[in-house]
């Protein structure tokens, strides 16, 4: 009997699939040394069943911090939905406070977006990223809709924020993480001083980033 062909469903459930094997195994290694033979493996797939969902392995991990996004922009508009905003210092909170809790609880998205532009953007096939990007866009609009109904903010200023705040995550994680020889050194030495701490320092840039944008636009 000819084995029937999976449905549309099926493969975007299998697809799914993938990407949580994925979250498992970017738990517990870098993205460097994670390969796409190794999550075929963990699939119990071969690399080229692998290769039919995702052509390659920043095109995976660019469709996980797309889904990872999604959530993150439903949870934003949620918060957007419940909070009054009455004044510049209002939208500030509701800023700050959805980024404390991405530093807090959503350490695969923090790590995500970190090696989105340096690494995912890099290598992923251009149509592929434009096709994911339209889809986030169109979500970004209805949130920034949402948030401009308070006529505190314009569009223009919600995406200029969106954008300084993904280069403020990135930048803190990086300059956050040392090598694990610089880390031993460092411990050995007691030069704790040289150690970052990511959650204050994003918080506090993205807070200083805040009130300075603000007072440039008075």
């Amino acid at each position: 009997m000819a084995k029937r062909a999976m449905t549309n469903e099926a493969k975007a459930l299998k697809a799914q699939s993938i990407l949580d094997k994925a979250v498992e195994l970017f738990t517990s290694y870098d993205y460097e040394q994670i390969k796409m033979s190794d999550i075929a493996k963990e699939m119990n797939m071969s690399k080229g069943i692998l290769f039919v969902y995702f052509k390659t392995k920043e095109s995976l991990f660019f469709h996980l911090l797309t889904r990872e996004y999604e959530k993150r922009l439903q949870h934003l508009m949620n918060m957007i939905i419940e909070t009054r905003i009455n004044n510049e210092d209002d939208f500030k909170q509701l800023v700050m406070k959805e980024l404390i809790e991405l530093v807090d609880h959503n350490p695969l998205y923090i790590r995500l977006e970190s090696i989105r532009t340096s690494v995912l953007e890099k290598n992923i096939d251009a149509e592929v990223m434009l096709e994911l990007k339209s889809g986030l866009y169109n979500k970004m609009i209805i949130m920034t809709n949402l948030l401009c109904d308070s006529g505190i903010v314009t569009e223009a200023a919600v995406m200029d924020i969106f954008q300084a705040e993904a280069s403020i995550i990135t930048g803190c994680k990086l300059s956050a993480t040392l090598p694990n020889e610089v880390i031993e050194i460092i411990e050995r030495n007691g030069m704790h001083g040289f150690k970052r701490d990511f959650k204050a320092d994003v918080m506090d840039t993205m807070s200083y980033y805040l009130d300075g944008y603000f007072q440039g636009r008075r």
